[in-house]
């Protein structure tokens, strides 16, 4: 990343933006603001002063619909191009200056629109400078010929992602046979024949055509100014003239009993699946209550299919969507089975179950309207969520985001006669299609021939100059700003937080605060057990959590969920190590009796005979499958490498054939006995944040707490560091269009450790930014191996042991030039470190997020259990700020040459290229 100054020409632009017309103000709704420029710029406004951030979403009226006709993708390729300069910010310098002033930036083309989506915090100055960047998008574009091969290298990647998952390679089908290679057949991402042919005098004329200010809406959601940023829009956009816009390509009215093709078979992957998708041209007026199918045929333990298909065992598990756009209405309802479950069983209930359904009642209705109204408030509480529905709504309803309120005002006035009529006229055979997923052939799963790998060769982009690194100086007067900003906030924060002890030694830390949804979150923490008492117990664990909170004395499951959804919040449990982690929330107002429900429930859990048989048969089931994915044999085969545990133990990996026998064992007696012998542990933690009463909290906490106690011993769960020799695994997997690769390094540090600051700077500039970084440069930019990676560092709270992991779906048969490469950017930062400029960039971005996530009650709340572990407060974090702030390039690169050590990099690739592994014996 690299910092620019505003020019002086820049400079001047904002100082006369007085010239120009004020935004007009031409509708509002729900406290939404739409404005409009004078060239036809629209900008939608959604303040929420309760957020720590902006949601900006620039919308363009275009999409692949609109591709030439041969030319399916460009307007996908156009987007991808979007990041490599205009004529002010030339080549890489545009992503550079999107990641120092943004917390998040992304762009996505559909059929009918593309957007760019960037995240910034509440900064005028950063948000200034995001939208000088848009206008130039928008304007002053520079697309460039020899951009355009990586690009459609990456897209290709891209595609192949898709390829590689079952249920969109049927999705496809069902709309090629619908629509044929046209319309809504044609995929936006593109063909790869198709994106070849494309020239960039079409590009040019694309662009030039739809990126107008008159086709275009730029959506902000959260906390702004709302006058600075208008003034700020009105000066960068109100010169870009507006112009005639192509008219939008109609697409046909579908009748979906005329579909030729009605059945479609994907063998792709370990599941099996059985899906009717009903397909039909669009009609508004049974939208809201095609909307609400999903959870009512669904819903646990109410839904209509998992009744009749989970509850009697015909099948694991009921999946449900809809797809309700501009031109079309889709509800697909699915069932997920395992390979000793009657395929043709689960076929025929499952449309007897959706077509012949006993009619929804009143109940069942009110249950998924307050799920909705839920859903409503969450949304609107959020910038992101409330911002991507008004850009949505906008793109496919010509503007009219409006009626994302009026859809959920249709859906409270909905009846169940309405309801169950609309169901009966829709989801019929003449418009279901029929989908089928199963696990890949058997012949595709052996071992293929491949060519002898030649050394990774670059694609012709890297020979361009690049441009000049900018002053870091900049960046260090953001460390400067947002160290102290985190102290600011840090002791702000610090001093509402109430911690203390109840004699029983149970810890809590209290947070009275508002938090931005209206919510109060509890999170309690329960550790019990030693790794001698819990062997062959994780099972018995992962059941016991499963079912705590299914029925209760007195509360049957259905009873208990209408709570949760009455509390406007949520309740789960999870086994996680030697301990349950116990997650609760609920509206402010509700949360207290909520909370006392919730207690009284998990106190006393019946752990019914029939779930605890139904979760068990459920699980055999599931484990039920091959495990022959990339994915998974890269996953097993690495964790089967580093292993240095015994069977049985909670920290031994996961192994199919193990955790079968184990659950084959496990009875309800057992559950009942790990409950009884460790539930009521008096090793625990206690958060709660949000609107509530200290004093009767603490009250509450102490008679609800106050008396748990064990006599079994504690010990937490720890895992020493381990030195590994390097080597490289290359494992056979079944056929995909991707494989994956997986590296592990471990180094002698944990989170405390003086040198962990510097790993952490190391880890942002080898791989924090898909486009930017280190390893995105070599390993998508400019090679297009991949489309996506990960890498990232973990540091043990509690020992000095930490790990280095870099992930990767590459290209199959590409395994060893993703290794070269790999190697390649870890020894180019051991031989030359890091630069100036990268450190300080990496610094202020860090430093950024850090604040950033102090400015969130609820991720205050998530770092509080950690805090009462460790007996901490949020000043320690204080310090952590200021050793990051310090760091120098002599500090980073000192730590690079001390921990990177490729002698012990341990590396797996999987694809149909390589070797059979055998699990090891312990």
């Amino acid at each position: 990343m690299r910092f620019k100054q505003l020019t002086l020409s820049l400079f001047f632009l904002g100082c006369s933006s007085a010239i120009f017309a004020q935004p007009v103000l031409v509708k509002t709704e729900q406290d939404i603001e739409e404005y409009k420029l004078d060239n036809g710029f629209r900008i939608i406004l959604a303040q929420n002063n309760k957020e720590n951030k902006i949601f900006m979403n620039t919308v363009y009226k275009t999409g692949s619909l609109n591709d030439p006709q041969g030319k399916g993708g460009l307007a996908h390729l156009l987007e991808h191009l979007a990041f490599k300069g205009t004529q002010n910010v030339k080549g890489d310098e545009f992503q550079r200056r999107l990641d120092q002033y943004t917390l998040m930036t992304n762009a996505s083309t559909d059929y009918y629109s593309t957007k760019y989506t960037n995240i910034v915090r509440p900064e005028q100055a950063a948000l200034n400078e995001v939208i000088h960047l848009e206008a130039e998008r928008m304007d002053k574009l520079v697309l460039q010929e020899k951009y355009v091969p990586s690009e459609i290298s990456i897209v290709k990647r891209e595609r192949e992602v898709r390829l590689d998952q079952p249920f969109a390679v049927l999705m496809d089908q069902v709309f090629k046979s619908a629509y044929g290679n046209q319309h809504l057949g044609r995929l936006p991402i593109g063909d790869l024949k198709e994106l070849q042919s494309i020239n960039m005098q079409e590009l040019n004329q694309f662009y030039r055509a739809w990126y107008a200010p008159n086709n275009a809406v730029m959506v902000l959601s959260g906390k702004f100014d709302k006058a600075a940023v208008l003034k700020q829009i009105d000066a960068q956009f109100s010169p870009i003239a507006s112009r005639a816009v192509p008219a939008q390509a109609v697409v046909p009215k579908l009748d979906g009993s005329k579909i030729k093709q009605r059945q479609f078979s994907v063998q792709k992957g370990s599941d099996f699946a059985k899906f009717n998708i009903y397909l039909n041209g669009v009609d508004q007026a049974i939208v809201p209550a095609l909307s609400v199918s999903p959870a009512l045929y669904t819903l646990q333990p109410s839904g209509h299919l998992y009744q009749s298909i989970v509850e009697t065992g015909l099948a694991t598990g009921v999946a449900a969507s809809t797809w309700l756009d501009k031109d079309f209405n889709l509800v697909f309802l699915g069932a997920v089975y395992a390979p000793n479950h009657d395929a043709a069983k689960v076929q025929a209930q499952l449309n007897q179950g959706v077509e012949q359904s006993k009619a929804f009642d009143d109940t069942e209705l009110n249950r998924v309207k307050s799920m909705t109204r839920n859903q409503a408030d969450s949304i609107k509480n959020n910038a992101a969520a409330l911002g991507s529905r008004l850009s949505d709504y906008y793109a496919a309803y010509n503007g009219d985001w409006t009626r994302y309120f009026k859809d959920l005002e249709d859906i409270q006035k909905l009846t169940p006669a309405e309801v169950n009529q609309t169901y009966k006229a829709f989801l019929k055979p003449e418009y279901r299609i029929s989908g089928n997923i199963l696990p890949t052939p058997e012949d595709q799963k052996k071992a293929m021939e491949q060519k002898k790998a030649q050394p990774a060769k670059t694609l012709g982009q890297q020979d361009a100059a690049e441009e000049p690194l900018k002053d870091a100086s900049a960046y260090k007067e953001e460390v400067k700003q947002y160290v102290q900003q985190s102290k600011t906030y840090l002791e702000q924060k610090e001093k509402q937080i109430q911690r203390g002890k109840l004699k029983n030694g149970i810890q809590y830390a209290l947070y009275p605060t508002t938090t931005r949804d209206d919510k109060t979150y509890a999170s309690i923490a329960l550790d019990f057990g030693t790794a001698e008492s819990l062997m062959n117990k994780d099972v018995t664990l992962d059941l016991t959590a499963y079912l705590l909170f299914r029925a209760s004395e007195g509360k049957s499951l259905q009873q208990i969920a209408d709570k949760i959804i009455e509390s406007g919040g949520s309740a789960s449990v999870s086994a996680s190590g030697n301990g349950f982690t116990i997650q609760i929330s609920a509206k402010k107002d509700k949360f207290e009796e909520f909370f006392k429900y919730f207690l009284e429930a998990v106190k006393t859990p019946v752990f019914e005979q029939a779930q605890f048989d139904l979760i068990k048969s459920q699980s055999l089931s599931s484990l039920d499958r091959p495990y022959t994915e990339p994915d998974t044999v890269a996953a097993l085969n690495m964790a089967r490498l580093i292993e240095t545990h015994q069977p049985g133990d909670l920290r031994y990996h996961f192994e199919p054939e193990l955790v079968k026998k184990q659950y084959q064992a496990a009875t309800r007696e057992q559950v009942q006995q790990l409950y009884q012998q460790f539930f009521k542990t008096n090793h625990g933690q206690i958060a709660i944040t949000g609107d509530f009463d200290a004093k009767k909290i603490q009250k509450l906490l102490k008679s609800e707490f106050g008396s748990w106690t064990t006599a079994e011993p504690y010990e937490r769960l720890s895992d020493d560091y381990t030195a590994y020799s390097g080597q490289k695994v290359h494992a056979l997997s079944e056929q995909r269009e991707f494989g994956s690769y997986q590296a592990l390094l471990t180094v002698p540090v944990g989170s405390d450790h003086p040198d962990m600051p510097a790993l952490q700077i190391f880890r942002h500039i080898l791989g924090d930014s898909q486009l930017s970084s280190r390893l995105a440069q070599e390993l998508r930019e400019k090679n297009a191996l991949v489309y996506g990676f990960g890498a990232n560092m973990n540091f043990d709270s509690w020992t000095d042991s930490g790990a280095l992991m870099i992930s990767a779906n590459y290209t199959a048969g590409k395994s060893a030039q993703v290794s070269q490469t790999v190697h390649k950017v870890l020894q180019a930062l051991l031989d030359k470190g890091v630069t100036e400029q990268e450190l300080e960039s990496a610094k202020a971005s860090m430093l950024k997020k850090r604040v950033t996530a102090l400015e969130d009650e609820r991720r205050i709340h998530s770092m509080l259990i950690p805090q009462l572990e460790k007996g901490r407060d949020l000043l320690d974090r204080e310090k952590r700020d200021q050793d990051i702030a310090k760091l120098t390039k002599a500090d980073v690169d000192a730590a690079i040459k001390k921990y990177i050590r490729l002698d012990q990099l341990v590396e797996v690739m999987a694809d149909q290229y390589g070797k059979a592994q055998t699990p090891n014996k312990k």
